[in-house]
């Protein structure tokens, strides 16, 4: 068994990779925009990156607006 804060964090990259997939094109896709695309409404991190720091919320609201048709 992990730890509450790495199964949380385990959570939310596979949430953030599900939502990103469809548009992706693939899982290996989505995966590489999880790793690599800047998110410019969130300082220029990663997903990656957020998910990291805790900070899973400001993914979701960035998917929430681009899933909308809003901007980044």
């Amino acid at each position: 068994r992990g730890r509450p804060a790495t199964q949380a964090g385990l959570g939310d990259r596979v949430e953030s990779l599900t939502r990103v997939r469809p548009w992706a094109g693939s899982a290996q896709q989505a995966f590489a925009w999880y790793r690599s695309q800047p998110l410019p409404s969130c300082g220029d991190q990663t997903a990656e990156a957020l998910v990291r720091e805790g900070r899973a919320n400001a993914v979701r609201r960035y998917l929430d607006r681009i899933t909308t048709g809003g901007y980044a």
